[in-house]
């Protein structure tokens, strides 16, 4: 059964059979104490820095504002390193939405204020690998710096990956 909400989103027939949200904890496997420690001196040092810019130039001077500015790039790089990466990725999964139909696999999305919904087919012929508590099926070439790359696309954090998985696999053997 479908709400209003999917309206003009579900083809003719297709049905929702399963909803659900991944795990919201911060997830922070494979990282390290010793990661956690450098970049909190790393973010700390340039909190420092920027500090005593602000203080040591004229602060009405459009110098003595944007030089302590400088020392931002490295405050993100050593909160990232510190472990803001991981917590940004689990503000990310709290606003986000999984929904498999007997056609397709949804992934919803609104960080920021920026609504996505990508949608991917689920067929016999879709690989479907499971990793813990992600479940993989598709994947998207995204844009980096250096041309583009690979990016796998799936469930991930699933608190009940069992289930969705032998959904998914009951849906490949379904004849349409």
């Amino acid at each position: 059964m479908t709400g209003d909400g999917w309206a003009g989103i579900l083809n003719p027939g297709e049905r929702v059979l399963w909803q659900g949200q991944p795990d919201p904890a911060p997830d922070f496997t494979g990282w390290r104490l010793s990661d956690g420690i450098f970049g909190g001196a790393f973010a700390g040092f340039a909190l420092f820095w920027m500090a005593m810019a602000l203080g040591q130039l004229p602060g009405g001077t459009f110098i003595g504002l944007v030089f302590p500015l400088f020392g931002l790039p490295f405050l993100v790089i050593g909160l990232k390193r510190a472990g803001g990466e991981r917590l940004w990725q689990a503000h990310v999964r709290r606003r986000t939405w999984y929904t498999l139909t007997d056609e397709r696999a949804f992934i919803a999305t609104n960080v920021l204020g920026r609504r996505q919904l990508a949608a991917y087919p689920i067929t016999p012929a879709t690989r479907l690998d499971r990793d813990g508590r992600d479940i993989w099926f598709a994947t998207d070439i995204v844009r980096t710096k250096r041309g583009t790359d690979r990016r796998r696309v799936g469930f991930t954090h699933l608190p009940d990956p069992d289930r969705v998985f032998s959904l998914m696999r009951q849906l490949q053997q379904e004849p349409r």
